[in-house]
């Protein structure tokens, strides 16, 4: 069955072992989210799953073919990783940087294709950057660069994406317009693995998702049975309040520790049309 795969993994980087015994498998059509502490494993899960970084036990499947032993080229065409932070020191534009993601589909010296240049305009559109495709990519504020690296990402048209912290550098409508994104990528068929720290967008749009603490998974399954006050509580150190919207998702108020929380009633506090609670 076709799916990437963590097959009991370990990764170690210094001499320290960063995430250890992890087993995780995403298919086509999934959406999957991992949440956890900073320094808790999720961006190194990532680069182990995209082959950046290798497995010192266990290893990564790519539709049940060690990814080892798949050639960087097709690794390409099939994985596409996006970083947290991208840092781009040429004046490419921001058309050229996304058409680079077509690098892995012609070889070196041949020309853009007809479906080189469709899927490039295809991505931009998606990512809301089409208007800046001229613009040199160093003159970007940090959410436009960053929506540019997604668009170069969909251009390489990968079954597998990869994201790593995609909207901590964006305002709240493009962060909106990425989840939203990922999940028609996901209903569309292809397979997305997010790392975040938004607890409220995880609950919204994951389809699974898994808690990462100490470079272990610590649960992983749906948002209901992942995300509850004694789970949030032992591993983000804070207590935590969860309210439902008018649509009955999902959002949370967090308090330190050491001052009680208002207990979570059944059903959940429900906010009114057009109000918020602190995001995550």
């Amino acid at each position: 069955m076709n799916s990437i795969e963590a097959r009991n993994i370990a990764v170690e980087r210094g001499g320290a072992r960063l995430v250890d015994a992890v087993n995780l498998r995403i298919a086509p059509g999934e959406f999957h989210i991992l949440i956890g502490p900073n320094g808790s494993g999720k961006s190194t899960i990532l680069r182990a799953l995209a082959g950046l970084w290798p497995v010192a036990a266990g290893e990564v499947l790519v539709d049940g073919q060690p990814l080892a032993s798949i050639a960087r080229r097709d690794v390409a065409r099939t994985i596409s990783y996006v970083p947290q932070d991208t840092r781009i020191d040429f004046a490419f534009t921001v058309e050229e940087i996304v058409s680079m993601g077509r690098f892995a589909h012609r070889g070196r010296f041949e020309r853009e294709s007809a479906a080189d240049r469709q899927a490039v305009e295809v991505a931009l559109d998606r990512c809301d950057v089409a208007p800046l495709r001229h613009r040199a990519v160093n003159t970007l504020s940090g959410g436009e660069r960053q929506r540019a690296v997604i668009a170069r990402s969909l251009a390489a048209q990968a079954r597998y994406l990869l994201l790593d912290e995609p909207t901590a550098n964006l305002d709240v409508r493009h962060s909106v317009e990425v989840f939203e994104l990922c999940r028609k990528l996901a209903a569309e068929g292809q397979a997305i693995v997010l790392a975040t720290h938004d607890l409220a967008a995880a609950a919204r749009y994951a389809g699974s998702l898994s808690v990462v603490n100490a470079g272990r998974l610590a649960i992983t399954g749906s948002a209901s049975q992942v995300l509850t006050m004694s789970l949030i509580a032992q591993v983000f150190g804070v207590s935590a309040e969860r309210l439902l919207c008018e649509d009955g998702q999902p959002v949370y108020a967090f308090h330190p520790l050491n001052i009680t929380a208002p207990a979570s009633p059944a059903p959940a506090k429900t906010l009114p049309s057009g109000s918020s609670a602190p995001a995550p």
